[in-house]
């Protein structure tokens, strides 16, 4: 089989969850012995590479700027990949936009977002969104999704029971474990003190971060030195900046920004709570993520988050400000929950590997080939 996957996350300054869900994927998909070849196609800068020293993976820069060519993929269907890979027997789209080809096509569906919630979405960013939704409810021979929330979410798009969605859940790493003099060296570089509330993942708007930061501001001086300070991590995303400037406006919080792999290790070791109280989510990996590194976890008992957190973290109404303000009191004052719900969380992420990622994906790569 000769594959192509379009890898433009990778590319990105900050890849986001689809640039992970790909640094995980590709090695795995390309060491399968059904994979004799694998094409990266890409709008990444030139001579960049993603990858070192993978064999059987060929990374192919695409030519034309990438928003021209998303414009021209979700309205003509044009042009097509093997334009610049040449022939490939399947194509795996990891998010909404649609890449044209004469191969059998197997896309991820994250989330339903942008019918769900347009409003989080810039103006010009939601019809092209949809249109990439569209074209590959019509047009894929398998379609993946994280959760069994994105599932129902689809079957309500389409009516009822459609036989290429299948579930293929995400997988949780831990890296590496910082020492404590690496961990006491990043904290005082941000003027941490340890025993503070986490939020890590992107600012926007649908991760509700306005309201977590309203509960916080309810809180009293004496209550917030118990609870420590409320440290957000993560770049901006879409109308971020927006949010951001009203969020730090209430006093209290701190933004970090995007932070490297080995100082984000670090600032988990340093939290007390992690707290995710989004509108709604596909899968949640930041979730799992701060599970895996044992962190009690507040998280909102909706959409997919639900699925991820019921019975080993809090759960709170992601529209009430004062449900995620007792949340994270009622955590802050137990010890004895705190422990509980770590060691819960610990076992919960655990059985989420990227392994099995990979497996479930190329069972799919065979049957839609079919």
């Amino acid at each position: 089989m000769r594959a192509a996957i379009f890898a433009d996350q990778l590319f990105y300054r900050q890849p986001g969850g689809i640039g992970t869900y790909l640094r995980h994927l590709v090695p795995g998909i390309a060491a399968s012995p059904s994979v004799d070849s694998l094409a990266l196609v890409h709008h990444g800068p030139e001579g960049e590479r993603a990858f070192q020293g993978l064999d059987k993976v060929e990374e192919v820069r695409l030519p034309w700027r990438r928003d021209l060519t998303g414009i021209s993929w979700h309205t003509v269907g044009r042009p097509y990949l093997e334009r610049c890979v040449g022939r490939v027997d399947l194509v795996h789209a990891p998010s909404l936009v649609y890449p044209p080809s004469r191969a059998s096509l197997v896309a991820t569906v994250h989330d339903l977002c942008v019918l769900k919630y347009p409003w989080v979405f810039p103006t010009r960013w939601r019809a092209f969104h949809r249109r990439g939704l569209h074209m590959i409810v019509r047009r894929a021979r398998v379609i993946l999704v994280d959760s069994e929330n994105t599932r129902e979410d689809l079957r309500a798009l389409t009516g009822g029971r459609d036989p290429r969605v299948r579930v293929v859940p995400l997988g949780v790493e831990v890296r590496f474990d910082p020492d404590d003099d690496e961990v006491e060296k990043v904290l005082g570089k941000h003027r941490l003190e340890p025993g503070y509330i986490l939020y890590v993942g992107t600012i926007e708007p649908r991760k509700n971060l306005s309201r977590l930061a309203r509960a916080y501001a309810t809180f009293g001086a004496e209550e917030r030195r118990r609870c420590g300070e409320l440290v957000l991590v993560g770049s901006p995303g879409w109308m971020g900046r927006r949010e951001l400037s009203g969020i730090l406006s209430l006093g209290g919080v701190r933004w970090l920004g995007y932070l490297p792999q080995e100082e984000l290790e670090a600032v988990y070791r340093g939290a007390r709570i992690f707290v995710y109280p989004s509108i709604y989510e596909g899968f949640g990996l930041p979730v799992l993520e701060a599970m895996a590194r044992g962190l009690p976890v507040v998280t909102s008992n909706s959409s997919s988050l639900r699925e991820v957190g019921e019975g080993v973290a809090l759960l709170v109404d992601p529209g009430d400000v004062m449900d995620i303000g007792r949340a994270i009191r009622r955590l802050a004052d137990d010890e004895g929950m705190r422990n509980e719900l770590a060691l819960l969380g610990r076992k919960r992420a655990a059985a989420y590997r990227w392994e099995r990622t990979i497996e479930l994906t190329l069972e799919a790569y065979k049957d839609a080939l079919v």
